[in-house]
């Protein structure tokens, strides 16, 4: 495919409106550690090239025009300046072009998921209702080695999340793909709402009540493409009301 920069179309000005506002939103709500994490979408129309958070921004100042425009090989191709951590590329880049339903990838050491994550075995309790809808996407790496240094690594992860839509890295962190940024980003914030439900729970000593598995089953994951949107509408509103600079 021609590697060319395509043009800023409106469904490209949007996706970086939404990758955004979603950094700033996962700011508000405590998501993000140090300068650290990485957001990053596919390019309408070009999913060769993914729009990604810039190295050493902290979400809360993320604007459309700061974004990183780059390729799967880790080409920069935006021109304002801006650099990407070595660990996005290798990350994000083979995810995006390994699995159909990652045009969204989210990845963050927020605190509660990540409590799950560091437990020896540790997964996410069949008890909550707001979960209900990814309970059977989860994948689990048990596999940690460190941080990811190579784009062989990004490769790895894709394989152990197939077509879950939460991989739970065990020493490490979520993360979170979507088939849109709103999708993924409802995803990531009942992640951290269930895993902390879970840790309260657990606090207390008592033992948890499993929902049935037949209502799992039966319970409609295209609720988060539906309410994802929703949710996108309401955060870009928000944030065009009380933090207009994240659409420059």
């Amino acid at each position: 495919m021609d590697t060319h920069v395509a043009p800023d179309t409106d469904a490209i000005t949007q996706a970086k409106i939404e990758l955004a506002a979603a950094c700033r939103w996962a700011s508000r709500l405590g998501f993000q550690s140090g300068v650290c994490n990485h957001f990053s979408v596919a390019v309408p129309g070009r999913p060769d090239l993914m729009l990604i958070n810039p190295e050493g921004y902290f979400w809360s100042e993320v604007t459309a025009s700061s974004l990183v425009l780059a390729d799967h090989k880790g080409t920069i191709l935006s021109t304002n300046g801006n650099t990407v951590e070595l660990t996005a590329f290798c990350i994000h880049a083979p995810i995006h072009a390994a699995l159909p339903q990652a045009t969204a990838v989210l990845h963050t050491h927020m605190h509660h998921a990540t409590a799950i994550c560091m437990r020896e075995g540790g997964e996410i309790a069949k008890s909550y209702l707001s979960a209900m809808s990814f309970y059977d996407k989860i994948a689990y790496d048990r596999a940690f080695d460190g941080a990811a240094l190579t784009p062989a690594e990004g490769a790895r992860l894709a394989g152990v999340i197939g077509d879950a839509t939460v991989l739970m890295m065990q020493n490490h962190g979520p993360i979170v793909v979507g088939t849109t940024v709103g999708e993924a980003l409802l995803r990531l914030i009942y992640l951290e709402d269930t895993c902390k439900m879970q840790l309260l729970a657990e606090a207390g000593g008592a033992k948890l009540a499993p929902i049935d598995p037949k209502l799992i089953k039966a319970s409609e994951p295209k609720r988060f493409t539906n309410y994802g949107r929703t949710l996108m509408t309401a955060v870009v509103r928000t944030l065009t009301s009380e933090e207009p600079d994240f659409r420059t």
